[in-house]
């Protein structure tokens, strides 16, 4: 990290967060989605499970996020986003703040094509988990937040994560990151470690390079179950409904609620 004249410290910098985005062509620009208390928190519980080892990091999205894990001074940082006028933005910032980003890999690309190719390399084949795979510690989904984008951010990114690392999980406000969350919630291998109204940081407890299939995700078995009850509810009112138009056809009295 560079401490020179122009250096600005952390807090400084959460005081007064540069403008990155813009949702507009440029018209108003605003630092993105991750307010000052939740760059502090964020910062706080990585350094407390941590503490001060460098770390290997990857982010899906990119912005004040990226700059909060350079303060960390990470061994390694992969941001996947596909602007790279964002890229630029951040660098330049970097720069004129004195902040090292030496060990920023920014890939100007859709995280749905960049995580497999990371992940499983060009010339994978098989059911398993490539053993020469990227690992790293902690791993950040704020990129695109439509579905599929969102699980298959989770499964590569989940096959990269080491056992003990942190994922992070932000906008838990939106359904598409409640759903993964409900998932995670219930499934062994993840604990959840802090709860930030939006934003989730969940550990991995086991090495798993990928969760079992749907028989032995709770969250999945439990939701299956009140589908069914709901199909067979449906089902049981379809009957009566049909029974009904039968005998009123045939002439017949109406069947009492109970049939």
């Amino acid at each position: 990290m560079m401490t020179g004249a122009s250096y600005v410290d952390f807090d400084s910098y959460v005081e007064n967060l540069p403008l990155l985005h813009t949702w507009d062509g440029g018209a108003t620009w605003n630092s993105g989605g991750f307010p000052a208390f939740y760059l502090q928190a964020l910062r706080r519980a990585v350094r407390e499970h941590f503490g001060e080892r460098p770390l290997k990091i990857i982010e899906t999205g990119a912005g004040n996020s990226t700059i909060t894990f350079l303060y960390l001074e990470p061994a390694q940082l992969v941001s996947v986003a596909p602007s790279d006028a964002l890229r630029n933005r951040i660098i330049a910032y970097c720069d004129e703040a004195g902040i090292d980003a030496s060990t920023l890999d920014y890939r100007v690309a859709r995280s749905e094509l960049e995580l497999p190719r990371m992940a499983l390399g060009s010339g994978h084949t098989g059911w398993g988990a490539p053993k020469d795979r990227p690992k790293f510690d902690l791993a950040l989904i704020d990129g695109g937040h439509g579905w599929p984008t969102v699980f298959v951010d989770f499964c590569y990114l989940n096959l990269m994560l080491s056992e003990g690392g942190l994922l992070v999980l932000d906008d838990v406000q939106l359904h598409s990151i409640a759903e993964l969350s409900r998932l995670l919630r219930r499934q062994p291998g993840f604990e959840l470690r802090h709860d930030l109204l939006k934003l989730q940081i969940w550990e991995k407890t086991n090495d798993d390079p990928f969760l079992p299939d749907h028989s032995r995700e709770p969250y999945i078995v439990q939701r299956t179950q009140r589908l069914e009850r709901t199909h067979e509810l449906r089902a049981r009112v379809a009957r009566r409904i049909r029974l009904r138009r039968q005998q009123r056809s045939a002439g017949a009295p109406p069947a009492s609620a109970g049939q």
